[in-house]
């Protein structure tokens, strides 16, 4: 049984330009193995978030951790949009857990030491806040999320190192990459 591929807009994948979309419709195999790679990943990272949901809720009792609460709500936002799937790569999902696992490490030292997690995020606040500005103008969406996806591996490099950037990264790298998407 053949299947036709339907856009979000409602276009068939037929009447959708671009080489990956052409090789969509060639052999619907590719979006089984790619459904298959999201829905791996996803899964994956399903009981870290659920640990981190918890640690979140357990940190909103100290009056403290309140400021650190509420700059990785907004991370969370932007790491695991309504419309992930349409810019990440499953490569990409498979560092999330690595992620969350940082931000419950950060929000022990928010609860324990708030002082110390507002000065390590202090230098990296303007560069988030730009990402933040740039991603909704980008011209290229899965560009502006792989950006996200550094500024997310120097967020965990700051606030759990010992569990380690996948790829060397630097407060003064990403904010290169993010210049760049102006």
């Amino acid at each position: 049984m053949n299947q036709v591929l339907v856009s979000r807009d409602g276009h068939s994948a037929e009447s959708i330009p671009g080489p990956f979309f052409e090789s969509l419709v060639r052999d619907e195999r590719v979006v089984q193995v790619a459904f298959g790679q999201f829905t791996d990943a996803i899964e994956a990272l399903r009981p870290e978030l659920q640990k981190t949901l918890t640690a979140l809720r357990n940190a909103s009792r100290h009056l403290a951790a309140k400021a650190a609460i509420t700059d990785i709500h907004a991370q969370l936002d932007h790491l695991l949009p309504p419309d992930l799937m349409a810019h990440a790569l499953p490569a990409d999902l498979a560092h999330v857990p690595r992620f969350l696992r940082a931000i419950t490490d950060r929000l022990d030292l928010a609860v324990a030491n708030p002082k110390k997690d507002a000065d390590k995020l202090a230098p990296r606040l303007p560069v988030w806040t730009r990402l933040l500005q740039e991603r909704k103008t980008a011209k290229d969406p899965a560009e502006a999320f792989e950006v996200l996806m550094m500024f997310e591996e120097l967020r965990a490099l700051t606030f759990a190192p010992e569990l380690k950037p996948a790829y060397p990264v630097s407060l003064q790298k990403v904010a290169a990459a993010v210049e760049a998407l102006a």
